[in-house]
């Protein structure tokens, strides 16, 4: 299961999904994320409606998360297919009724690319082809 940066932020400070989130996380068998989803998750983190904390506090808070819970930080797919895969998910998911931005691109490619389900809180994968965790 890829773990959304997302899903860590609403784990972190407590969201609406917080819970859900949680024990998907819990259940999965090898969950991870990747350095984009990491660096996302630290900044969404500080902001002052989150946890207000320098950057590298969030950070540091992230990767705690990430190794209490066995979540793996994998490479991104090999370059070629992060390109592709992730200029896919924009031209297909990024004009309609779903907004993925950038960092959704290349979480949309981390799946694909290794065939997992994404754990988000963005409805929007869910308007995709990818497989999300309920």
């Amino acid at each position: 299961m890829f773990v959304d940066a997302a899903a860590i932020v609403a784990i972190l400070s407590n969201e609406a999904e917080a819970e859900r989130c949680a024990r998907a996380v819990m259940h999965a068998s090898s969950p991870f994320t990747s350095a984009i989803a990491v660096w996302e998750a630290g900044m969404a983190l500080s902001r002052l409606e989150k946890l207000a904390v320098p950057v590298d506090v969030s950070l540091e808070i992230v990767t705690r998360f990430l190794d209490e819970r066995a979540i793996a930080v994998r490479e991104l797919p090999p370059a070629s297919d992060a390109t592709s895969l992730s200029v896919e998910a924009a031209s297909r998911f990024r004009n309609h009724a779903i907004r993925l931005n950038m960092a959704d691109c290349f979480h949309y490619a981390c799946a694909r690319y290794y065939a997992v389900p994404i754990l988000s809180t963005a409805d929007e994968f869910r308007l995709t082809d990818l497989e999300t965790v309920p």
